[in-house]
């Protein structure tokens, strides 16, 4: 596997989320809007790359304990929305999986950690508090006259899934969505690689933790489908769901598509 070069080296996930194709011919913009993993270990070179790209905004979709174990590095200036997508739902699925190996290998382990992970992405629509999370996420950056990066803990779950829904509003075919949200595997490699040999030296079969850290087609068709069963269509959980305003998902379409 080839791993980009990264735009910022501390957050090997971030990326722009514009420059792909419409299904009407048009173009998203770039230089607009990124998604990213964790700004925590940001450093100053990447800092400045930051106010290079004039970012504005970010929206941090994290839990409160992983707000307060890796809190956002940021330039000064901007501005901080926190978004918390799960709350304590993480808690209550994976429990504390990395304190005993065996029960890690039975929540996490084949078949039952890709259901565990489809089940969070069911969630990701389905729970209220995700859905206030995403409303003030997507009314935000409609508003924002500056750039705006999304980014929750690895940038490929929280954030794959605002990405998802952020570029199917703009009309992108949902092959590019796939693709795009693919693309986390490659760019989290090395960064994934580390982890797993870290927790493979406390008594870990990484095996067993790799749905978790995985990006996988079932997960982001589950939460697809999860939206057609309860809204019929992106564009209605968006507007009935989240209760993002039309006039917000037109102001997103307007600075987000060229042409």
């Amino acid at each position: 596997m080839t791993t980009p070069t990264p735009i910022l080296t501390t957050a090997p996930n971030f990326r722009d989320a514009g420059g792909h194709a419409t299904a009407d011919g048009r173009k998203v913009r770039t230089g607009l809007v990124f998604r990213s993993d964790g700004l925590a270990e940001l450093d100053a070179a990447d800092t400045d790359t930051l106010v290079r790209l004039g970012i504005g905004l970010v929206c941090d979709l994290r839990s409160e304990h992983e707000r307060e174990n890796e809190p956002d590095r940021l330039p000064d200036g901007v501005e901080l929305l926190v978004a918390d997508v799960m709350g304590h739902g993480n808690n209550e699925l994976f429990g504390d999986v990395f304190a005993d190996p065996k029960r890690a290998g039975e929540i996490l382990g084949g078949q039952a950690g890709i259901d565990l992970m489809s089940e969070v992405y069911r969630r990701f629509v389905a729970t209220e508090l995700a859905r206030e999370a995403y409303r003030a996420v997507f009314t935000r950056m409609a508003e924002a006259e500056r750039g705006v990066v999304f980014h929750c803990s690895q940038g490929k779950d929280r954030t794959g899934w605002t990405s998802a829904v952020l570029l199917t509003l703009l009309g992108v075919p949902r092959a590019a969505i796939l693709e795009d949200y693919l693309d986390s595997a490659k760019h989290l490699h090395g960064k994934n690689s580390r982890i797993l040999e870290v927790i493979a030296e406390r008594g870990f079969d990484p095996e067993h933790l790799r749905p978790m850290f995985s990006v996988r087609q079932e997960y982001l068709d589950t939460a697809f489908r999860t939206v057609d069963e309860m809204y019929g269509s992106v564009e209605r959980y968006v507007l009935d769901g989240m209760g993002v305003p039309q006039s917000a998902i037109d102001a997103l379409r307007a600075r987000l598509l060229e042409g």
